[in-house]
């Protein structure tokens, strides 16, 4: 089959992205032809992937992903399509692997109600509403079962159409029998000493993943506590503020 995938943004590193690749990936080791619409790419194209660019600009995000709906929709006419698998909500897809939260919900539980006059709730809510309304026809694949009672509460999706995934660990990230000298030479490495503690906090887009809360957390530890323990962050993206704000904080 032709496969179609969308999303809005593909770089390497991103946890909704990597979740793209497996995916795609498999489906093209199963004999499936590959083709990705996105906005952006960073890094490389897989052999045999065909990846098209969406030509299409404007001042905000929502009308940007309102043309990018447009024009995928568009060259799939043109070209047709045995499946479209989406990894953002919008319209028109067969499969949306739910990678994000229930937006209605948070728009209703985190935001004053004066944000849902505004166009950029029209636009993530229909698109939202486009893949989980009753009369909706996308299957929806789910990597937590937490979020579907939020989906059913605000959308009534009937549950049939929900498909929960198992966990995606690769083996190549379990624990190797010699974890515990690999975990010694680490800590070895960063001056880490038997009794002290690391927290680690992974994800691109700092500000997004809440580093300066975190950054705010460590340094309200107690004295005694927080000088035998280690924050280490990683992600792509600008450190600067952030480092800013640590040495701002005394970290």
């Amino acid at each position: 089959m032709q496969l179609a995938f969308c999303l809005y943004k593909y770089f390497p590193h991103g946890g909704l992205q990597r979740d793209f690749m497996r995916i795609a990936l498999a489906c093209q080791k199963r004999g499936h032809a590959i083709r990705v619409y996105t906005l952006e790419w960073r890094g490389e194209v897989p052999a045999g992937f065909e990846v098209l660019i969406v030509p299409v600009r404007a001042m905000t995000n929502a009308r940007r992903y309102a043309k990018f709906t447009t024009w995928t929709q568009c060259d799939m006419r043109a070209r047709p399509v045995d499946r479209v698998v989406g990894f953002n909500k919008m319209p028109g897809l067969d499969v949306y692997f739910a990678a994000d939260p229930c937006y209605e919900d948070k728009a209703q539980t985190l935001r004053n109600p004066l944000y849902r006059l505004s166009g950029r709730y029209r636009h993530f809510a229909a698109y939202e509403r486009a893949v989980f309304a009753p009369d909706s026809h996308t299957e929806i694949l789910m990597i937590s079962q937490l979020q579907q009672p939020l989906f059913e509460k605000h959308y009534a999706t009937p549950a049939v159409r929900f498909h929960l995934l198992p966990p995606g660990i690769s083996r190549d990230r379990r624990a190797p029998a010699n974890a515990a000298e690999i975990r010694a030479a680490f800590r070895a490495e960063f001056g880490l000493g038997a009794d002290d503690f690391l927290l680690v906090q992974i994800g691109s887009g700092f500000k997004t993943k809440g580093l300066d809360r975190s950054l705010a957390a460590f340094a309200a530890l107690p004295e005694a506590l927080r000088r035998r323990t280690r924050l280490i962050a990683i992600g792509a993206d600008e450190p600067s503020l952030f480092r800013r704000m640590a040495a701002s904080l005394g970290l």
